[in-house]
């Protein structure tokens, strides 16, 4: 008996699996920010895997936000399917409250959602009402996890058209469900890194020096958003001898590393100029055999210059 006509379903199956598993890899890739990592993974599922799909995030505090809704049908309007939820219910049966609270994947079906069920659970209502409006026959929310902790719910739907999603389904959508968690855990990781590199630079950024007669303005800005942090300066301060020095430097790199060569370098330049107090082209000559000493891979530009003149000149 030939078999080979139930076997090639089956492994073709288990390639559009495969390519799917891919597909969503790459494009959680190509992101670092968490809800556009959510968008992007939702448009490859719909319609290859379902109909239409939910994207929901859950921050520290327990607040949960729906941050996409991705239908097959474009023409179907999506305004105001997205924001934040009402609270997750501790005791609440709601399949998506279950699932916030530490349940595994769930299966979802339309009778699930009747027209006429009763609910004081304004979450549940809520996810009732998306269920009928956008057409659900059967669905998948799976739990988005890193590190043990819940980080929002990934839904998928189909409609009464296509078959129904079965306990065999189960696996895939909490596979792809862990990829997306463990990209959301990334992302916010990467943000708070980056929120905390700029604040030290920020706070090593100087006060510049009030002058009578002279006004100085200085303003820190990020050229790219990819690049919060790096080794970008600027200085002002009065020398002993009454001149007052103005200097813009810049070290190689956009991380923390380079924001903490930067305020070194920085203070080693003032620390230099207040000393010895001789033209500009002399300082940076000792600022870089200092650094050639000290950091001896790191590479810096710099502009120093001296504004001489009394006060009232």
């Amino acid at each position: 008996m030939d078999d080979s006509s139930e076997v090639e379903p089956a492994l073709q199956d288990a390639m559009d699996r495969l390519t799917l598993l891919d597909q969503a890899s790459a494009v959680l890739a190509s992101t670092l920010d968490a809800e556009e990592g959510m968008r992007r993974v939702c448009r490859v599922l719909v319609p290859a895997l379902a109909d239409w799909s939910v994207g929901d995030l859950m921050d520290e505090g327990g607040r949960v936000e729906r941050v996409c809704v991705t239908h097959r049908d474009q023409g179907i309007p999506l305004v105001g399917m997205t924001g934040l939820l009402p609270g997750v219910g501790e005791d609440s049966d709601d399949p998506w409250s279950r699932v916030l609270r530490g349940a595994g994947a769930l299966l979802l079906s339309a009778d699930r959602f009747a027209p006429d069920e009763e609910t004081t659970d304004p979450f549940h209502a809520l996810n009732s009402e998306l269920f009928r409006r956008l057409g659900g026959g059967s669905g998948v929310v799976a739990p988005l996890r890193a590190r043990r902790r819940a980080l929002g719910a990934l839904t998928l739907v189909r409609g009464p058209e296509r078959p129904p999603f079965g306990e065999g389904d189960l696996a895939l959508v909490e596979g792809l469900a862990r990829r997306v968690g463990l990209a959301v855990d990334n992302a916010r990781l990467h943000a708070e890194v980056q929120n905390i590199a700029e604040r030290l630079q920020r706070s090593l950024l100087p006060r510049l020096p009030v002058i009578d007669g002279l006004r100085i303005a200085a303003r820190y800005t990020p050229a790219t958003s990819s690049a919060q942090v790096g080794g970008d300066w600027y200085d002002s301060f009065v020398l002993p001898q009454g001149d007052t020095a103005l200097i813009i430097g810049d070290v190689t790199g956009h991380d923390l590393q380079a924001a903490v060569a930067m305020s070194q370098i920085r203070n080693m330049l003032r620390g230099i100029a207040c000393d010895r107090q001789e033209p500009p082209g002399r300082i940076l000559r000792r600022l870089d055999l200092a650094m050639a000493a000290l950091y001896p891979h790191q590479t810096a530009t710099c502009v120093y210059a001296l504004l001489k003149g009394p006060e009232d000149g």
